[in-house]
């Protein structure tokens, strides 16, 4: 008895462990969905900016979120050990999450440039599809 419960630990173990050190294609899968939910939040933001139907201060608060959320995703991309047939793929992630919180930011330097807004609303709903698209590759 004592022997088919250590043999049975020992397999959950090893199993556990195989998993161990790389992510999944779900997570990374995840992690670059939410890359693009961001983005689209921003784009949400900046038409209202461009519209003049926000406040400075809640662009540049909410602003800060959505940047620091994007570039913790990318951080978590950079950082994860992941299967080298993703990598190319991860990188592209990580940079659109670059791109994306630098649109944010500009939102916020800048909260009643309504034509300047108007761009980055435009922009930040493309970096939201092509974040969606290697999204939907993985």
């Amino acid at each position: 008895m004592r022997r088919a419960v250590f043999i049975a630990l020992a397999a959950a173990v090893a199993l556990a462990l195989t998993a161990c050190g790389r992510e999944t294609n779900h997570d990374v899968r995840l992690s670059i969905e939410q890359i693009s939910s961001i983005a689209a939040e921003g784009a949400l933001m900046a038409d209202d900016v461009a519209r003049d139907r926000s406040k400075n201060t809640y662009v540049r608060v909410h602003g800060e979120e959505l940047s620091s959320q994007a570039e913790h995703e990318a951080e978590k991309l950079n950082d994860a050990p992941i299967d080298p047939a993703l990598r190319e793929r991860v990188e592209k992630a990580i940079g659109l999450a670059g791109e994306i919180g630098g649109g944010i930011d500009d939102l916020r330097v800048a909260p009643q440039d309504r034509r300047k807004a108007a761009q980055t609303e435009q922009d930040l709903n493309q970096w939201a599809d092509e974040a969606r698209e290697i999204a939907d590759s993985i």
